[in-house]
């Protein structure tokens, strides 16, 4: 899969045509749109009433990981089509009866156009003079169409207390998914992106059981590949004065009130055809594994 021609377009035209050819495993919903108007896909897969929820593309600098999670459906709908095994372990056939996945490859899609194609891609002739402005260069930039970093805007607690003058939820892309959040019975929350490579789970402020299942479940995780493994909680957030407020992650764990991981992988300088492969294999097992351990 030659990563240099997946633009937002093709991601989001190989999704809806993946979902076509399944339509009796898969449906594709537009979930709302950027504020340059682009409209953000989503495909649910399986037929449980149950969701674990597999988001990537917060960030505009990352790349790869979209066409990851879109291989990952691919491969499940497959398997689901062939009866296969995936790994020799995992019966995705019957996993998609019990469960439902719900897939966001590519939550910013104002961003990853800006890293593909320069700002001059944004529509809206405020925004983008306002992102030229800015003069952070384009392979660096992780906000959405207006600038802002979606990581950092979900209505959390610590969100509440320590950014007054700043509204939080106010992205379009950040009601969309809190939406979807709301929307569905979730039982899990998995984001993707390309940072070290580690797994990190969030706490719950004094819900001593759950915390415990969501270490278990890191620990399962953790053991499908050489990850290392971080705990995250508000404390720690507060003693950052500007780290990890607001992040999607924490939101879904105090709000929703279940498991909640992110997944991150080292970041490729350079992508291969070698090193793509390489780490699809490291996760694509990652939302099986997690329904499995439930």
């Amino acid at each position: 899969m030659d990563t240099a021609v997946y633009d937002y377009e093709k991601i989001y035209f190989d999704m809806w045509e993946t979902a076509r050819r399944y339509s009796e495993l898969i449906q594709f919903r537009v979930i709302g749109k950027s504020h340059d108007d682009r409209m953000i896909p989503m495909v649910e897969m399986g037929q449980g009433e149950d969701c674990i929820f597999c988001v990537s593309g917060i960030y505009g600098y990352d790349r790869l990981m979209p066409v990851l999670l879109l291989e990952m459906i691919w491969e499940y709908a497959r398997a689901w089509e062939c009866n296969w095994k995936l790994e020799e372990i995992y019966d995705a056939g019957e996993l998609l009866k019990k469960w439902r996945f719900c897939f966001i490859p590519i939550l910013n899609p104002d961003g990853y156009e800006i890293y593909k194609k320069d700002y001059f891609v944004i529509r809206n002739p405020i925004y983008r003079q306002m992102l030229r402005m800015g003069q952070i260069p384009c392979k660096e930039f992780g906000g959405n169409g207006r600038g802002i970093d979606l990581g950092k805007n979900y209505p959390t607690n610590y969100y509440r207390r320590n950014r007054i003058s700043r509204q939080p939820a106010s992205e379009n892309e950040t009601k969309a998914l809190v939406r979807i959040f709301q929307e569905y019975r979730g039982r899990g929350l998995l984001s993707f992106c390309h940072s070290g490579k580690k797994i990190v789970y969030f706490k719950q402020s004094q819900k001593l059981l759950e915390n415990q299942k969501s270490h278990r479940l890191a620990r399962h995780l953790q053991k499908m590949g050489d990850f290392s493994m971080e705990k995250y909680q508000t404390d720690t957030a507060r003693r950052r004065s500007s780290s990890g407020g607001g992040s999607p992650e924490q939101f879904y764990t105090e709000i929703i009130r279940q498991p909640s991981f992110r997944i991150e992988l080292p970041v490729v300088r350079e992508i291969t055809e070698e090193n793509q492969e390489a780490q699809f294999r490291e996760i694509h097992t990652l939302p099986l594994e997690f329904a499995f351990s439930l």
